[in-house]
């Protein structure tokens, strides 16, 4: 188990190890929950798909869980727009 010091402001700093299995970057935004007598932090629900670096280094695009599937025809589509 990890523990953290809190602040004369009541601030944390979340240890890298859960930042990392977490994949939060600085500006993120995190939720807070009780369950019982404790508390229990989460990464907020993305609003738009964002790169995140996976185990072995390369950046990959994540989608938000509600964001609709990607099919082969709505990625050609899109990248129609592009010049």
């Amino acid at each position: 188990m990890s523990t953290a010091t809190l602040s004369t402001k009541g601030q944390l700093v979340i240890p890298s190890r859960f930042r990392a299995a977490l994949h939060l970057q600085p500006g993120d935004q995190v939720a807070f929950s009780l369950e019982g007598d404790r508390l229990v932090i989460s990464r907020a629900a993305p609003s738009r798909a964002r790169l995140v670096e996976n185990r072995r280094g390369r950046k990959v695009l994540v989608a938000p869980a509600d964001a609709p599937p990607m099919t082969t025809e709505s990625v050609k589509a899109i990248m129609a727009d592009f010049p």
